[in-house]
């Protein structure tokens, strides 16, 4: 039988163990703050104060600024109290301010390596979303919103545009109160600026409160240009049923695919017996190819230098019709093949050995693009 003291012993050191993990256990993340006019103003001031001075992003800073000055006027003296204590018009304010906010710091993080036409459909995507945001009127108390467009199965990736031809596209629209387990699920139609219905719609496939999975089936089919996102959520009411809530909106673009054109020449360097030695033209050509992963290639005789010492190879790109780039010349001798970046993220290559020119489109570093 176990004495009280040596229960006692027994008992001591474990809990100086269980204290000395609890000390050592490393400590959660900071919860955030609830959301609140005055959390939505200082969200909207980070973001429009992290913008790049880009002239194409000026509507963009007026929609934010304006945004900010209504939600200000309106909160008056109720600025730092909790979103769901205040009345229903402050309340769509301020959860459509928050959402505005989030889909600005989304998209700084993901135009990074975004260049010329990407880097153009992202901003009119990101201005028309925040546009209808602050276009939006009236309240509930439940306010859906779309904070982000993500690119699926990629988590985290934001999606500004699609590239138009790109087969299946899954993407979700994450926010708030998108869901009502207790209700039939959310509508999600697909119209163009103008309101009109596309032929094309992409299908839920699931959902929850905090995030909407969809997928297109065809997005070859989708017309280029801007695509707003309509999403009309239920919620249970007591002694009502399900009723419709206020219906929240996203943007994206659809963008064609990128037509690449690449110039190249071909030379040979051959030696010349008692002489210098003489550079030899083999042949010119263009190759063509459209989106990331495409490749072409085109044969060049060598016959005109018998014996070579080296190749030289140089090339020209343009994207979609924009300014040609230069690249090389690159030399290499005749005994190996030849393979160079071009601008745009193209890789080029000589085979001597099957005497062949290839070019390959390799894949989009453009994150918010898909």
């Amino acid at each position: 039988m176990t004495s009280s003291l040596s229960r006692s012993a027994w008992c001591v050191p474990l809990a100086a163990a269980w204290m000395l993990a609890a000390t050592s256990a490393p400590l959660h993340a900071q919860l955030a703050p609830r959301l609140s006019a005055q959390v939505s103003l200082d969200e909207l001031s980070t973001a429009t104060a992290a913008l790049p001075a880009d002239p194409a992003l000026a509507s963009l800073r007026s929609q934010l600024q304006g945004m900010a000055d209504n939600l200000r006027q309106d909160a008056g003296k109720d600025a730092d109290k909790p979103a769901d204590l205040v009345g229903d018009a402050l309340r769509g304010r301020i959860v459509r301010a928050h959402a505005a906010a989030t889909r600005v710091r989304a998209y700084l993080k993901a135009v990074a390596d975004c260049q010329g036409a990407d880097r153009a459909a992202m901003q009119a995507a990101l201005t028309q979303g925040v546009k209808l945001l602050a276009a939006a009127e009236g309240g509930a108390k439940v306010v859906p919103a779309v904070e982000d467009v993500q690119s699926m199965p990629a988590p985290g990736a934001s999606l500004f545009a699609i590239r138009a031809g790109g087969g299946p596209q899954a993407f979700a629209l994450t926010g708030s109160d998108l869901f009502d387990s207790q209700c039939p699920s959310p509508q999600v139609r697909a119209t163009d600026a103008g309101g009109t219905v596309l032929a094309n719609q992409p299908i839920l496939t699931g959902a929850s409160p905090a995030r909407l999975e969809l997928k297109w089936a065809d997005v070859g089919q989708v017309p280029v240009g801007p695509v707003v996102l309509h999403v009309v959520a239920q919620r249970k009411v007591f002694l009502l049923g399900c009723k419709a809530l206020p219906e929240a909106t996203a943007v994206v673009a659809v963008v064609p695919a990128t037509q690449y054109r690449v110039d190249y020449t071909l030379e040979a360097i051959c030696p010349a017996p008692g002489a210098a030695d003489r550079v030899v033209a083999l042949g010119k050509g263009t190759l063509e190819l459209a989106g990331g992963g495409a490749s072409a290639a085109q044969n060049v005789p060598t016959s005109a230098c018998a014996e070579p010492a080296a190749y030289r190879l140089s090339a020209s790109v343009s994207a979609s019709g924009g300014t040609p780039s230069p690249a090389g010349p690159f030399t290499q001798s005749a005994q190996a093949s030849i393979t160079a970046g071009l601008p745009g993220g193209l890789t080029l290559s000589w085979d001597p050995s099957v005497q062949s020119v290839f070019v390959r489109a390799g894949a989009n570093t453009c994150k918010g693009v898909r």
